[in-house]
């Protein structure tokens, strides 16, 4: 099965809540880039979602369920989780993820809690079955770039036709009024994922070290790295949306280009 659509999709809240003329034509690009989605599955990797410090955590339990508060209302979301495919990838994985679970194996309360990096980008979708990853933070991304290529022929192969989503915001430092303070490394982090989704030449994002990433502050980092795989893997090539920096963060959507 050919993978249907790829995506990296922001999660702050103004995407939904619109409260200025960036966000609502963020809304516009991501609605746009959804149009004619016919996945049957959406395969999600979150940074807020349950970190493990060298693996991707694969949820295994029956249901994925959350409730979200935003200043425009309430979120409230319930998916299926297909727990077949989940082992499928996680067996591909190998010692790159783990299958977790919550409370119990089999029942109602087999029921991982959805977080806001997932239901924010899955509100832009109708109702899907979901394979839901959380982002690890290894001390070596390249396990991430190594993960991503796995994701890809794990998505080729399967039997459901799938779309994957990288939920992703890009550097924090954008302000010296926001909660991470001001750094010039968050202009240069976001124009280098930019360009390296526009380019498919992730190089650069590989080459960051420690140091700049620390001081640029994205939860993008190892998502895009695995995205790297992924692209590499697949020769698809994607392109930028829409991007802006609401008050102290960066928020980018991209998707296949066709």
């Amino acid at each position: 099965m050919v993978l249907e659509r790829l995506y990296v999709i922001p999660h702050g809240d103004e995407i939904l809540d619109r409260p200025n003329e960036n966000s609502k034509r963020m809304y516009s690009a991501i609605s746009q880039m959804v149009l004619g989605d016919s996945s049957e599955l959406i395969a999600l990797v979150s940074p807020h979602s349950l970190i493990l410090p060298e693996r991707v955590a694969i949820i295994n339990t029956e249901n994925a369920e959350g409730i979200y508060h935003i200043k425009s209302g309430e979120l409230s979301m319930k998916c299926e989780i297909d727990r077949l495919l989940s082992r499928q990838l996680q067996t591909m994985a190998g010692d790159a993820a783990d299958l977790v679970g919550f409370v119990t194996s089999n029942g109602p309360m087999s029921n991982f809690p959805l977080d806001f990096g997932s239901i924010i980008p899955l509100t832009f979708f109708n109702q899907r079955r979901l394979v839901l990853m959380g982002q690890p933070r290894p001390k070596n991304p390249d396990r991430m770039y190594a993960f991503g290529k796995i994701l890809y022929d794990w998505s080729r192969d399967a039997k459901r036709k799938i779309s994957i989503v990288f939920s992703a915001d890009q550097a924090h430092t954008h302000s010296p009024d926001g909660p991470y303070g001001y750094s010039n490394e968050s202009s240069i982090y976001d124009s280098e994922i930019i360009s390296a989704i526009d380019k498919r030449d992730f190089s650069k994002i590989r080459s960051f070290d420690h140091e700049f990433i620390e001081k640029a502050k994205p939860d993008s980092f190892w998502n895009m790295i695995m995205l790297a795989g992924l692209l590499d893997a697949s020769n698809m090539k994607m392109k930028v949306n829409y991007y802006y920096v609401e008050h102290y963060f960066g928020m980018l959507a991209a998707g296949l280009m066709w």
